[in-house]
């Protein structure tokens, strides 16, 4: 116990106390008075539940315990673009990548997934950071995101058990659900990605930036203009998918071109439509795209 702590202001908590499936209405701690969930995070599973409270299970009675207005953003009521299933139905492959993310300020750990079993769990590669392996706690909650075809998907699952025999990988809580989130090949998102321009049949290149991008096109901004309408350009530029770089070419052509001085450095911003792009470029900015949108909107 830390030093000057009164015993009181903690009670220790029994299965009784923790409702599977709903938003707690307090954080949790262990014997330590360490912080295990937040206010808010979910129980999943009977299994979950055991286990934090063979760990030994604490909340303090000077933080407040009200109702939770909203539910985590991975059990939302679903608009009109999204839908419920289960995992299997998303037809997640094996060495897919995930986003596992505790809490909106934490960082996104990137995983792999090793291998499923129906309603029973996940395993999934240790998440690295800086080449060091991040350890996890036995009940700590995650949002787990990822995409497949043309959907983005997320949903709420708990550590179960971190190991590195035989190698190292994660037990995850296996989720009742999944929310997916399709993706439109006219989903936009705003980006700032520094390209090079050329003009078709002619060797001099131009400085441009990315401000909007889809899997079909993109809003380009430059010093001057590139070109006029109907013409052809040449766009090369950077992306980042699961901290690894991917350098995409396109031939584009210029749809619109208007002078927009709310950039004064790069006043000409260029509407241009992809043409033909080679399949692996399509996949990598639709891999870019949908692993924004799926960020940003949960």
């Amino acid at each position: 116990m830390v030093a000057g702590e009164k015993q009181s202001e903690f009670t220790k908590i029994g299965v009784k106390d923790i409702e599977i499936g709903k938003p707690l209405l307090h954080p949790l701690y262990d014997g330590n008075r360490v912080l295990l969930l937040k206010r808010g995070a979910i129980v999943e599973s009977a299994h979950q539940c055991e286990i934090l409270i063979q760990r030994g299970l604490y909340r303090n009675l000077n933080e407040r315990s009200t109702p939770i207005e909203q539910a985590p953003v991975a059990r939302e009521a679903p608009t009109s673009r999204e839908s419920m299933s289960t995992l299997e139905a998303t037809k997640i492959r094996i060495g897919d990548a995930l986003q596992m993310q505790s809490s909106a300020e934490a960082p996104r750990l990137t995983v792999k997934l090793i291998g499923y079993l129906k309603n029973r769990g996940l395993i999934v590669s240790v998440p690295e950071s800086e080449g060091e392996f991040v350890m996890l706690k036995e009940g700590q909650s995650f949002i787990v995101r990822f995409f497949s075809g043309q959907n983005a998907y997320a949903f709420t699952s708990v550590v179960a058990r971190q190991t590195s025999v035989p190698f190292p990988h994660v037990h995850l809580s296996y989720p009742r659900e999944v929310r997916g989130l399709e993706i439109r090949k006219d989903s936009r998102i705003d980006v700032d990605l520094i390209a090079s321009v050329s003009l078709d049949g002619e060797t001099g290149v131009s400085a441009g930036k990315i401000v909007n991008l889809s899997t079909g096109g993109a809003a380009l901004r430059a010093k001057g203009r590139l070109g006029g309408k109907g013409d052809t350009i040449n766009v090369k530029f950077k992306i980042l998918i699961n901290d690894m770089q991917s350098f995409t070419v396109f031939d584009s052509l210029i749809c619109t071109v208007t002078e927009d001085k709310s950039d004064p450095l790069m006043p000409f911003l260029h509407g241009i439509k992809f043409i033909k792009p080679e399949q692996n470029m399509t996949l990598a900015v639709a891999a870019f795209v949908y692993q924004k949108i799926v960020g940003e909107t949960r």
